[in-house]
């Protein structure tokens, strides 16, 4: 799917001018992944690189009060109680969720398109991947979290590049029936698929990461260039399904309103069949459901 417009197209220089708007991943992030993916780590370990960053202990503290974590519990009052209300998957997630969207906010530039709303639509990509990662009975549901999560950053920074030509090309998205990607392509403007993938690589994101930003909506493996592991094809595969639930829910708005359905050899690697969507469906809808708390805390508006 590549086209002649990325040859026209500068990427270095819009990479090197959006490093100086988007923030990189703070070390927190890394170190608090490492000790989580140690089954060794000890809860004070834990507590201890929360509680380094003020903002996000009290951030983590609101999250683990919400009605859905603490339930009919004492209000949460302290790090360790909350290690122990959220457990350490959330306590990641909330943290790498609150790190990397840090740089979505920003005045909605027209009535449907705002980079909260396309912050809403990437955290349901991210619940959405990893649950779909435990249905299929698979591994790895925390890092299918962290590749939904940032599947659309480039749009961010498309956002935060030109934001008169991004927007022009959401409405026309809009207008046209279009997906995003196929507007770009039309409209001779930069993917926001390669643009994302030159941010995680010079983030140092690892490959699977990297690799689904870049190919989210490729739906062939064999036109995926430099993606030689079906692990990776996988992760692919599943975020690029997330990703077409979570815009029929329509949990967040990412700039269209059409995203292609699925084909059949997709679902038949992933082993589902189509008959199976509707209950699939109904069960991201519920995940969704109980994210809606979690949005309202850390939703950029409230930073």
């Amino acid at each position: 799917m590549e086209s002649s417009s990325s040859k026209q197209i500068n990427y270095q220089e819009l990479l090197d001018r959006i490093r100086r708007d988007l923030p990189t991943l703070p070390t927190i992030v890394n170190e608090l992944t490492t000790i989580l993916n140690n089954p060794d780590s000890s809860t004070f370990a834990v507590e201890e690189i929360m509680t380094s960053d003020q903002s996000m202990t009290m951030k983590i503290l609101r999250v683990a009060n919400t009605a859905f974590y603490r339930g009919s519990r004492e209000r949460v009052a302290d790090a360790n109680e909350a290690i122990g209300t959220l457990g350490f998957e959330k306590i990641r997630n909330v943290i790498l969720t609150s790190s990397v969207f840090e740089m979505f906010s920003g005045p909605s530039a027209e009535k449907r398109f705002s980079l909260e709303q396309l912050w809403k639509h990437s955290l349901g990509v991210a619940v959405a991947s990893s649950a779909l990662t435990k249905y299929l009975g698979r591994a790895g549901h925390d890092r299918a979290y962290t590749c939904g999560l940032v599947h659309d950053i480039g749009k961010v920074a498309r956002y935060k590049l030109d934001k008169e030509e991004f927007v022009n090309d959401c409405q026309y998205a809009l207008d046209k029936k279009m997906d995003f990607l196929r507007v770009e392509l039309a409209n001779q403007t930069p993917r926001h698929d390669y643009l994302g993938y030159l941010i995680c690589k010079s983030w140092g994101l690892s490959r699977h990461v990297e690799s689904v930003v870049r190919w989210h909506h490729e739906s062939n493996p064999e036109h995926r260039l430099n993606v030689h592991s079906d692990e990776t094809h996988e992760v692919i595969d599943i975020v690029t399904l997330a990703n077409w639930m979570v815009h029929i829910t329509g949990f967040g708005f990412s700039g269209h309103d059409h995203t292609p359905a699925p084909s059949d050899a997709m679902l038949s690697r992933l082993a589902l069949v189509r008959s199976q969507l509707p209950t699939l469906m109904e069960s991201i809808q519920g995940e969704l459901d109980t994210t809606e708390d979690f949005v309202k805390v850390l939703e950029p508006s409230s930073h």
